[in-house]
């Protein structure tokens, strides 16, 4: 891992990140102390929302840590970013315009509009990654302006409303000094409570029974291994209208040579398209420059980190049907804005067959999805992603803050194939 003297310095150069297995480096600037008015939601348009929830006082530690105590309430859909009872106005999701500009290999492009399942017939729950950046261990204390978590919501799991009605709460996820601190294992478990209880008021007030496809990334891939452990692995019922979990940016591990019997004890690693309740994971970097020692890790001492090749399942590479890269950015220290070398006006480009992927090995023996630069003979188009930024150093995070993006299209077509295998 990253030692967290190390993030610290990189964060001065870049604007953020984050140490531990979870690392991510989405950022915000500081977050304010609420005064425990009740959660109350403004108007969203496009990329932008204007949600507004404030929650109960937070309090200070003598070591100088703050917290805040565990959401209430959340079968109020002004807790979560995106919510089948929210108005579409409100939602974060259903609101956002995801219009794409295909970039195609002879220099043209194409508009690829979104289309939201009018009558979808499985659900989706997301937990975003870190976004809180400030030093001082704690957690966020309140959501007066959800900029930061767009980011990441309009990127990874904005897209998937084709298909599923998107779940998408806020919780006080652990600040980034969090992971330097002796306050970690208790903050992260406090965070955890929230996310614990918008599970819990999705399954007792919307899932009736509905097929789940679970999606997070980083401190939210943290957070939703721990939903399956101690939740879903349990639970047989539950277990089995599982369609699949993607939990990328984390420390997903299992024994060398295996797909299941590490971090999940019964919920193996995705081997074929088809396959229901399993699981999806990565941790991605270039193939020029993949993780130096220490960049990455195991959450099991001796096990493989995980990498399902969404490519090639089965093993073996394949180019990207579909990486989809954001236009935009709300915290562009840490998600620099792209240049794509021509005028384009919608929020996403999609570069289609140009990067090919594979699971490789580092210096110690872990697996990595290593991206690749492979277009066809006479495809004109040039590499966006500057893949020798120091965000994107090997030491440090890789291509961590793109783990959904290079194969956004892939996550899509598994998620409606395996829907489309379990009769939906």
């Amino acid at each position: 891992m990253c030692s967290f003297a190390a993030v610290a310095v990189l964060l001065g150069a870049c604007g953020g990140g984050e140490s531990g297995t979870e690392s991510d480096g989405s950022t915000t600037t500081g977050t304010s102390t609420s005064t425990g008015a009740e959660p109350t939601t403004g108007a969203t348009t496009g990329a932008t929302t204007g949600t507004t929830t404030e929650v109960a006082p937070t309090s200070t530690g003598d070591d100088g840590t703050t917290t805040g105590p565990p959401l209430e309430g959340y079968d109020d859909p002004a807790l979560w970013l995106c919510h089948p009872d929210k108005a579409a106005a409100d939602d974060a999701c259903l609101s956002a315009d995801l219009t794409a500009t295909e970039l195609l290999p002879d220099g043209g492009t194409a508009i690829v509009e979104h289309t939201i399942a009018a009558a979808p017939a499985f659900d989706c729950f997301y937990v975003y990654p870190t976004v809180d950046i400030r030093f001082q261990a704690g957690q966020t204390e309140n959501f007066d302006d959800i900029d930061q978590e767009l980011d990441p919501l309009l990127n990874q799991a904005a897209h998937f409303t084709s298909m599923c009605r998107m779940f998408a709460p806020l919780y006080h996820q652990v600040t980034i000094g969090t992971y330097g601190s002796d306050q970690l294992e208790t903050l992260l478990s406090a965070a955890y409570e929230d996310v614990q209880a918008a599970f819990e008021s999705y399954l007792e007030r919307h899932a009736d029974g509905r097929p789940l496809l679970i999606l997070g990334h980083s401190q939210g891939t943290y957070m939703t291994t721990r939903l399956l452990q101690e939740v879903v692995e349990p639970d047989p019922a539950l277990r089995e209208r599982l369609l699949a979990a993607i939990l990328l940016g984390g420390s997903f591990s299992v024994p060398f040579g295996a797909d299941v019997g590490g971090t999940l004890s019964t919920i193996p690693l995705c081997t074929s398209v088809e396959q229901l309740g399993c699981v999806l994971a990565w941790r991605t970097y270039a193939a020029e420059l993949p993780p130096e020692e220490g960049a990455q890790a195991p959450d099991i001492a001796g096990n493989d980190v995980a990498c399902t090749n969404p490519t090639a399942l089965g093993g073996g590479s394949a180019r990207a049907r579909g990486a989809y890269f954001p236009n935009f950015t709300h915290q562009e220290a840490v998600f620099p804005k792209i240049e794509f070398g021509a005028a384009i006006d919608t929020p996403f480009v999609i570069m289609r067959d140009y990067y090919g992927l594979s699971c490789q090995t580092d210096g110690a023996g872990q697996h990595f999805l290593a991206v690749s630069i492979e277009p066809d003979p006479g495809d004109v188009r040039t590499n966006p992603i500057d893949f020798e930024a120091p965000l994107f150093a090997p030491a440090f995070l890789g291509l961590h803050v793109l783990d959904y993006n290079f194969a956004l299209q892939e996550l899509l077509d598994l998620a409606a194939a395996k829907a489309e295998a379990a009769g939906l």
